[in-house]
């Protein structure tokens, strides 16, 4: 299942990934946020290689998700929600469903995000098949995580006050948020690495200001998760770490990548605290251009995630 906006060539990438998979996927939800035509101009390519089922949604992408969960109602098991700048490797839904047969208490499994240069996205990843903790869970990426239905029915879909696209400041974690309560239920969440997913969209350097922005938004959501899901020593070490790295940074004359941090540690305080601080106009950042069709221009604040593996 895929939420995606205005992003139909990296959807036909994911699409024809999907196709080649060596286990065929019985159902493929494309969510299409769009306002143009391009993204079911290839859905329709595709019709005669997937079972193919188009909906529509306002925008949002935790609303597209639960949208398309709706939708599949009950006929489903396992349901493996890819963004739609991905593509999986030939085995990857093989390998996860390899991994859910080794156990039932197995609510998720969550593969190895490898970036275009080809370096895993969550650096801390661990090297081999590991159940996750409420400590460790941030190693996990919607993108490579695949969820048994039963999960679902028992924890319930994901929250659309988080994730990007939705109205609130709080533009990241709803699938953390999803596992952290997964796991209090009782849940087993594993990490495979066997499953590999890689990205392929370029980010920009913490040079860029739309990266400092998308450090910025999607760090409120990582705030946010934090406050909902741990305790007072937890929430002040995840402001402190990117307080660190601005400190390192500093010190090292590699003065973008602290201006990065510094947005980090900002972001998550605004999560922490539930109030957001006024500050100066940023450019808007890559994420938010995922949400209009057309070419990138100048605009309001956006939502781009924090990544989890540089705390």
């Amino acid at each position: 299942m895929v939420a995606t906006i205005g992003r139909p060539v990296h959807l036909d990438t994911l699409l024809r990934s999907l196709a080649d998979q060596t286990l065929p996927p019985s159902h493929v939800i494309v969510v299409d946020q769009s306002t143009n035509t391009k993204t079911a101009d290839v859905i329709d390519t595709w019709r005669d290689r997937l079972p193919l089922r188009r909906l529509t949604s306002a925008r949002g992408l935790s609303l597209g998700r639960n949208t398309g969960l709706a939708a599949l109602g009950d006929d489903y098991d396992i349901v493996t929600f890819p963004d739609d700048d991905v593509r999986l490797a030939p085995d990857a839904l093989a390998n996860a469903a390899a991994a859910f047969a080794t156990g039932d208490h197995i609510g998720v499994v969550s593969g190895a995000l490898i970036t275009p240069s080809g370096r895993l996205d969550r650096q801390q990843a661990p090297a081999r098949p590991t159940p996750l903790t409420e400590r460790t869970v941030w190693v996990a990426a919607e993108g490579a995580t695949s969820v048994r239905s039963a999960f679902l029915r028992s924890v319930g879909g994901f929250d659309e006050t988080l994730g990007v696209g939705n109205p609130t400041p709080w533009q990241s974690g709803e699938g953390t948020d999803l596992l952290l309560r997964g796991l209090r239920a009782g849940w087993t969440i594993l990490f495979d690495p066997a499953i590999a997913v890689h990205e392929t969209c370029e980010e920009d350097g913490p040079a860029e200001p739309r990266c400092r922005a998308k450090a910025r938004h999607y760090a409120r959501g990582t705030g946010r998760v934090y406050r909902r899901h741990h305790g007072i020593r937890r929430q002040l070490i995840s402001v402190l770490r990117p307080l660190g790295g601005l400190l390192l940074c500093s010190f090292t004359g590699r003065g973008a990548e602290a201006r990065w941090h510094w947005q980090r540690a900002l972001g998550r305080a605004e999560g922490l605290t539930g109030h957001v601080l006024p500050y100066s106009a940023m450019p808007e950042p890559l994420e938010q251009r995922r949400f209009r069709d057309g070419a990138p221009s100048p605009g309001p604040d956006g939502a781009m995630k924090d990544r989890a593996m540089k705390r």
